[in-house]
């Protein structure tokens, strides 16, 4: 009896079979989802303070127990979330924030953007916890210009005893610094948010950047800032285009082989006598004076830093 219930033995078969391959389908698109939803692009944000709206005191404002460090920890932590905002709006799979300030204690993951993650702890290895292309995109926020940038603010390099480093002869500062780290990586960095002077500095080494200048300076310790409404929301739409141009970027090589020199000023405390009487052939010392070598920009890292 044909009815509507009944099949014949071609139609069971080809019935299920469909039905095999729509399982099999399912099965497929579950497993993938995870893959799928990582395709966007990977962005690392490094963080600092002194390049923060608003922060001009050393002072006052950028350690623990100083009278206005939590409003600095609040405005930083703002800033680094609309980054984030503005990179997952772009369409980021992921976001890392590294945590770069002070020993990198500024942060707390109950305050980070739900959908980040927060790297902390202290030494940073010279790797910046980066890795061959782990990350499609390097972002700053709340960066200063390197030791003796002119109409800086609070401009120094690892610490204010640091006179001037150089990559092979070239100036560069703590955004260079990971610049070249993450140019190692094939990373290229895409934004930054600070002072005038440390966009004018990335700008230098990455000229597509989109950057967001927060605050100039406007005399010798004062500074002019935005809102930290309108630094928030600039800071956000900056990190969007920048995700959504991910494509134009290209990380900064450093020539090799690699020289890395750290000169200090003069009244800093000089290299340790133990220190000077080194004989390692990657490293030279003088009183005021420290030059690391290496194959590649990361071999002489390490060899400042360690491994």
């Amino acid at each position: 009896m044909v009815g509507p219930y009944y099949m014949t033995t071609e139609s069971f078969r080809a019935t299920m079979t469909a039905r095999r391959f729509q399982r099999r389908l399912g099965l497929l698109f579950l497993l993938a989802a995870p893959l799928l939803a990582q395709q966007g692009p990977r962005i690392f944000i490094v963080t600092d303070m002194e390049g923060v709206d608003g922060v001009n005191n050393a002072e006052e404002q950028l350690l623990p127990g100083q009278r206005r460090y939590e409003e600095t920890r609040r405005l930083l932590t703002a800033e680094v979330n609309a980054a984030a905002e503005g990179a997952f709006l772009a369409g980021a799979s992921r976001v890392v924030i590294l945590d770069g300030h002070d020993g990198s204690r500024s942060l707390s993951v109950d305050e980070i953007h739900p959908r980040a993650e927060l790297i902390q702890g202290h030494p940073t290895p010279p790797t910046y916890y980066l890795a061959e292309r782990a990350f499609d995109g390097l972002m700053f926020v709340g960066q200063h210009a390197m030791a003796g940038a002119k109409n800086a603010v609070l401009a120094h390099s690892q610490n204010f005893g640091v006179e001037r480093i150089t990559i092979n002869g070239k100036p560069v500062g703590e955004i260079g610094q990971a610049a070249a780290i993450a140019g190692y990586f094939h990373i290229p960095v895409i934004m930054l948010s600070g002072d005038q002077a440390a966009c004018d500095e990335v700008r230098d080494l990455q000229p597509k950047a989109e950057v967001v200048a927060v605050k100039h300076l406007a005399g010798t310790g004062s500074t002019w800032s935005l809102s930290h409404p309108v630094a928030r929301e600039r800071i956000r739409a900056a990190a969007e285009r920048a995700v959504r141009r991910i494509s134009e970027f290209a990380p900064w090589r450093v020539a090799e082989p690699v020289e890395l020199k750290i000169e200090l000023y003069p009244e800093a405390r000089g290299v340790p006598t133990a220190v000077l009487n080194s004989r390692d052939p990657n490293r030279q010392f003088a009183p005021h004076t420290v030059i690391y070598r290496g194959r590649t920009v990361l071999e002489a890292y390490q060899s400042w830093l360690g491994k």
